[in-house]
């Protein structure tokens, strides 16, 4: 009887020991079907060094190599902007369009679907807003466009997810433009190149455009000459925001620094979902891409023939001629004139921006929508845009042609007498209310910034690609973030803010957003 006692606790003695050393082993890793081959998850790398991944204190996640496969535990979403349509063309009744930049690593987010409850005080609706992305490949964030529909007079709308929801800000779509074309000038930031503004607000002014600006910061006193410029109804001045997050319980990725040039695709977005149901025509430009008609006296003229030619077009595609000018040094000195009479070309066309009815399109990137039929791309071989991306200082270093070495010959565009003339004598007009003249006191003269900016893009983007200079290790994504831009006394910023917002956890998709907008003079002149 002793002898079974003793081989039955020797039993229970190694059950035990097994199952102690069972529950010690490692528990196999389950791999979901999103998972990206190659990817790493952030916890079996976290601030290790040696790896080249570190954390602050805030919960970003430094990634110095430019490794962008590292994956989180949750995917970070920045709203830009919300609009309700209470009828869309192309987007149909009670629609709510979302404009956001999407962390695209950690699943793939291209066709995600998000969770959206809108409610009018009678009525609430769950429902699927289907996305689409727009943006470099090798950027960790994308700008993306989801949309859905829902109940009729929304008053509030919110994300969801499991149960939890978070309450967005939403603006009604625009059903009224200014003129039948709007132009949607992508984000300026530490801008002071008010001479090239002054030649594209007066040449749209001319052809019937109409200019949304979004601004990020820009020098006080060229801030203050876009006022007046809005005053008198040749603008629009809108914020463009720098993303943050207020807070988050999980690590993230800065998302300005990791999305393609600013998220200028966003601004697009954004733009085109305020006008897709007010104007006849929406153009993507930047401020150095100015359009002059070949065959008729105004945009919409000019647009609608060319649309004409090719009734199922989903958008015009204008090409940019590379162009140069020497810029005056002060605005009683600006000649419109003479801007045209040094006005030279390159015989270099770029990868143009298109033109588009809201109809036909819903989101887009930076030159067209990745998601657009290059087939029903309208390509208009004459006019081109006037690329004048190279302004010219009369007595300055123009470090510019150092570094980007061009070639320039006569001007090789359609520029018509009669309308120099009209754009002069506008000019003149503008130039002499009292207020423009106390403000062009105070333009800068002289170039600051635009080397500074130019030679960081060059080294980060445009050397290897268009001087086929050597590339520092992987393709990057295309940003200038971390460009120093020293401050000036004697040059104050204007610069958009606004009031952030992070939800709560929520799985997958943790948001963020802004609300009340407003004019900061204590930022300085930064992205």
């Amino acid at each position: 009887m002793s002898r079974l006692k003793h081989i039955l606790v020797t039993i229970i003695i190694t059950l035990l020991v097994l199952l102690y050393f069972v529950n010690k082993s490692p528990t196999p890793e389950v791999k979901s079907d999103n998972d990206f081959a190659g990817s790493e998850s952030f916890d079996s790398v976290q601030n290790n060094e040696d790896q080249g991944f570190t954390q602050d204190e805030t919960g970003v996640v430094n990634d110095p190599k430019g490794r962008l496969k590292l994956k989180l535990s949750v995917t970070h979403v920045f709203i830009t902007s919300a609009y309700f349509y209470p009828k869309s063309k192309s987007l149909g009744t009670n629609a709510v369009a979302l404009n956001m930049v999407v962390d695209t690593i950690n699943f793939n987010v291209e066709n995600a679907t998000y969770s959206v409850v809108g409610s009018n005080g009678t009525q609430e609706l769950t429902t699927l807003a289907s996305s689409k992305i727009e943006g470099h490949p090798s950027c960790r964030y994308a700008a993306a466009m989801a949309s859905t529909n829902t109940v009729a007079n929304l008053q509030k709308l919110e994300m969801e997810s499991n149960g939890t929801k978070v309450e967005i800000p939403f603006k009604m779509a625009r059903t009224t433009a200014p003129k039948p074309v709007v132009i949607c000038i992508s984000p300026q930031f530490a801008a002071e190149q008010w001479q090239m503004f002054v030649m594209h607000v007066h040449v749209a002014n001319r052809f019937g455009g109409h200019l949304h600006m979004y601004v990020t910061s820009m020098i006080e006193s060229y801030f203050e000459l876009m006022k007046e410029y809005e005053k008198q109804g040749y603008l629009t001045l809108d914020y463009w925001l720098r993303m943050k997050f207020s807070h988050t319980e999980t690590p993230y990725f800065e998302p300005n620094g990791n999305i393609e040039w600013r998220n200028q695709a966003g601004a697009e977005i954004d733009c085109l979902l305020q006008y897709k149901e007010a104007a006849e025509y929406i153009a993507f430009f930047d401020m150095d891409d100015i359009l002059f008609p070949a065959n008729y006296p105004t945009y919409l003229e000019e647009f609608n023939a060319e649309w004409a030619l090719m009734p199922n077009a989903t958008s015009l595609f204008y090409g940019r001629r590379e162009h140069e000018f020497i810029k005056a040094q002060t605005l009683a000195e600006f000649s419109f004139t003479e801007l045209v009479d040094n006005l030279r070309s390159s015989p270099t066309v770029k990868r143009g921006k298109v033109v588009v009815r809201g109809e036909t399109y819903n989101h887009t990137w930076i030159h067209y929508s990745w998601h657009e039929n290059p087939a029903t791309r309208h390509n208009v071989s004459f006019p081109h845009l006037v690329h004048v991306q190279r302004p010219l200082q009369k007595n300055g270093g123009n470090d510019i042609t150092h570094v980007w070495k061009m070639e320039f010959g006569p001007l090789n565009e359609t520029i018509k007498p009669e309308d120099v003339k009209a754009i002069e004598e506008d000019v003149w007009r503008i130039r002499n209310i009292s207020r423009v003249a106390e403000i062009a006191k105070y333009l800068p003269s002289q170039d600051f910034y635009l080397p500074i900016v130019f030679k960081c893009y060059y080294d980060s983007f445009y050397g290897w690609v268009f001087d086929k200079q050597k590339k520092k290790g992987p393709e990057q994504c295309p940003n200038a973030d971390l460009c120093e831009l020293p401050q000036r006394d004697d040059y104050r910023c204007i610069h958009s803010d606004a009031e952030y917002y992070s939800g709560p956890l929520m799985e997958p998709f943790t948001y963020h957003f802004s609300s009340d907008p407003f004019w900061s003079k204590d930022i300085g002149c930064y992205q």
